[in-house]
């Protein structure tokens, strides 16, 4: 069986990846697939597909550009809305029946031990209450703006004495919100690596961030996730789980915008989203939580 992986969109442009995509190709050549499954449904999956040699390729229901002509796409039932539910359908169709749906994550003693370090070295207790902030976004249609950030973050502190901490690796939007900050907080921008990161949210009692991966890994480790989305459709791609939590004026789009060009000069959607609900839902969920338990081990 080939599973393909998920390829970004602007892949193909980069020199890098063509000498690798190419090669996967030529490996897919190999033969003896007898089922190819596609989490894609895009051409440059399909083509990996196809050339497999696959007697039955199937891909999940949003098969585009020309992968219908390659693959089958698995019909969506009517309850799968969120994205992880319609790959799933994909394996209900190959007979599996899946239930809780998790995310493993493995986070190591020695990543935890870094993490803890780095937030005592910034005066917050690790098993303490505290609420770990992304600011930043990959694209500019889906950032709510450094000073909405640092004007939360203050009140939090300021109101319900709760300790922020940044994670953002983006240590420019790091800047902005420090510029913008009146109360003091915990910066861990760039100072962590992807381990560290699962680590420090692990042991936060809320993730703030915008429509970006570091909420996708904070609901993979079961922790509340308050996610600020804007043009995405939040109950197909927000973090899973968290459709409560997240806060989305998508109805202020224009008819023209996309998840990755506003038809606006400032974002209408991301704009519309009132900095008094950000804290009250943080706050609530802070103070309605018992705190994460600590990391597991293995030799537990």
């Amino acid at each position: 069986m080939l599973v393909l992986p998920k390829l970004r969109g602007n892949d193909i442009a980069n020199s890098r990846f063509r000498s690798g995509y190419f090669q996967k190709i030529q490996e897919a050549c190999i033969g003896g697939v007898d089922l190819s499954l596609d989490l894609q449904g895009l051409t440059k999956s399909a083509v990996i597909a196809y050339k497999s040699g696959a007697r039955i390729r199937l891909g999940y229901h949003w098969l585009r550009e020309a992968a219908p002509l390659m693959e089958k796409p698995v019909p969506r039932r009517n309850e799968s809305v969120h994205i992880v539910d319609q790959y799933l359908d994909v394996a209900r169709a190959l007979g599996a029946a899946p239930t809780r749906v998790r995310f493993p994550f493995y986070i190591d003693e020695s990543d935890d031990a870094a993490a803890v370090s780095l937030l005592s070295a910034q005066g917050v207790d690790p098993e303490g209450c505290f609420i770990a902030v992304n600011p930043a976004s990959a694209q500019a249609v889906k950032q709510w703006g450094a000073a909405r950030f640092a004007e939360v973050m203050d009140r939090l502190k300021c109101d319900f004495k709760l300790p922020c901490v940044l994670v953002t690796a983006d240590k420019k939007v790091a800047g902005e919100v420090a510029a913008a900050a009146s109360e003091p907080f915990a910066d861990l921008s760039g100072k962590t690596s992807l381990k560290q990161l699962a680590a420090v949210l692990k042991r936060s009692a809320v993730h703030l961030c915008g429509d970006t991966g570091s909420g996708h890994l904070a609901a993979a480790l079961e922790r509340p996730v308050v996610s600020l989305m804007g043009p995405t459709d939040p109950d197909r791609a927000c973090p899973y789980g968290q459709r409560e939590n997240t806060i989305s004026e998508r109805a202020s789009c224009g008819m023209h915008c996309t998840g990755r060009r506003c038809e606006f000069q400032t974002p209408r959607c991301m704009g519309a989203i009132n900095p008094d609900i950000v804290v009250e839902r943080l706050s609530n969920l802070a103070s309605g939580l018992s705190l994460p338990a600590r990391i597991r081990t293995d030799s537990e």
